[in-house]
């Protein structure tokens, strides 16, 4: 599992028993059309029940399958990974709350934003090795600050998909 602490996840859905999760964040995209803030769905890792209902709303840029990795990945594993059909993100933690959800019969849904272009790799200081340049400080200072902007824009559209509610019915 990609997710560090899935078993303290599981625990929180095994007492808190919720009608549904959503798992959000950040996810790397693989496609050349995304970019940085646009509001992905990710099929793979949300109910298969919820898919056609949460299709039709008109707050997600993009679906399609997310890939977990174990580590951040670099353009050139972003690259190869984007020339499989419809994959369309990498992230770290989908899969393993996937499979607590499905395992636990709780509706999930992964709606996640991406941060950095199939192109782009996240700072080295971000992923704890110190700066090897100066650039490498400055590279981190105005990732950081995409990252804030962006922070703000996922709240936002995780607000939107919780107001449209149609993924709530039954």
């Amino acid at each position: 599992m990609c997710l560090r602490d899935h078993k303290k996840f599981n625990g929180i859905v095994t007492k808190f028993q919720p009608g549904i999760v959503i798992n959000s964040g950040f996810a790397g995209a693989v496609r050349t059309l995304l970019e940085p803030g646009d509001f992905l769905l990710g099929e793979n890792f949300s109910s298969p029940g919820l898919l056609s209902r949460l299709r039709t709303e008109q707050i997600f840029d993009a679906s399609g399958v997310f890939e977990c990795v174990e580590k951040v990945a670099e353009p050139p594993t972003k690259m190869r990974i984007g020339a499989r059909a419809n994959i369309v993100a990498v992230d770290l933690e989908s899969a393993a709350f996937a499979a607590i959800c499905t395992k636990r019969s709780v509706p999930f849904v992964t709606a996640r934003m991406v941060s950095d272009r199939y192109d782009e790799s996240i700072p080295r200081i971000f992923l704890g090795k110190g700066p090897a340049r100066t650039k490498d400080i400055f590279d981190a200072v105005w990732f950081a600050s995409r990252m804030i902007q962006l922070r703000h824009r996922l709240a936002d559209r995780l607000k939107a998909l919780i107001d449209a509610g149609s993924f709530f019915a039954d």
